[in-house]
């Protein structure tokens, strides 16, 4: 919860879920930045929000390769003083569907660099700016595919690569904490994504609403839950 403007960054904002979370935070007053890999398809997106009468920055980068979020945190500290809220909602499906006996060791790890080890080292990186903008807060896009509590063989790469997400989010929400940083995972339930498909209950308004709230309706202190829709999801 927040009366004033906060300076958030989005990864992976120029489609589906990352694309309306930046919609929705903008529409809050915050000033967003919307980043992608492609800076064709994420300069389309600012371009779009602008459209819409938004006010939306782009910044090019890619969350799988260390080189791009190294230029990308210097390029970002030419142009802003404290960063408040991180959002690393950019990943990838390689399988759909399939078991765990189908997943390929190529398909396992690009899933991993980009869901699990990007968003851990961007967080690194983006450390100077996240403690200038303290209280800040880190929210990791996660899903309930990463439940161990409630996992069953299916998207293996991708569950495996959330459930890696989830643990990394707590360890981070432990050691962060001293710094006036929180640290939590927000699912944004099943949503009709080209990643969910049409066959999703949920629209792309209601799952970036449970990834938008974490800043709009929640204190800056609440650290270390993994939430959803209707309240915590069990690990």
């Amino acid at each position: 919860m927040s009366a004033t403007p906060l300076t958030i960054l989005v990864t992976g904002g120029n489609k589906g879920i990352g694309l309306e979370v930046c919609r929705q935070l903008a529409r809050a007053g915050h000033q967003v930045i919307l980043s992608a890999r492609s800076t064709e398809r994420g300069q389309a997106a600012v371009a779009a929000l602008v459209k819409e009468g938004l006010h939306v920055d782009f910044l090019e980068l890619d969350t799988s390769d260390e080189g791009s979020i190294h230029r990308a945190v210097q390029a970002l500290s030419g142009r802003i003083k404290a960063l408040h809220v991180l959002i690393n909602n950019a990943a990838i499906l390689q399988t759909w569907m399939g078991t765990i006996l189908d997943v390929t060791a190529v398909e396992l790890r690009e899933t991993f660099n980009t869901n699990v080890v990007g968003p851990i080292l961007l967080t690194q990186a983006l450390l100077p700016l996240l403690e200038a903008g303290k209280p800040a807060r880190i929210i990791n896009v996660s899903s309930q595919l990463g439940s161990v509590a409630q996992m069953t063989d299916g998207w293996p790469g991708y569950g495996i690569s959330k459930a890696a997400l989830n643990a990394a989010t707590r360890k981070l929400a432990v050691a962060l904490q001293k710094r006036g940083i929180s640290v939590n995972a927000a699912s944004p339930g099943w949503v009709k994504t080209d990643m969910g498909t049409e066959n999703a209950p949920l629209s792309l308004e209601q799952g970036a609403r449970n990834i938008a709230r974490l800043v709009t309706d929640f204190p800056a202190a609440t650290t270390n839950k993994f939430l959803q829709e209707n309240g915590e999801y069990p690990w």
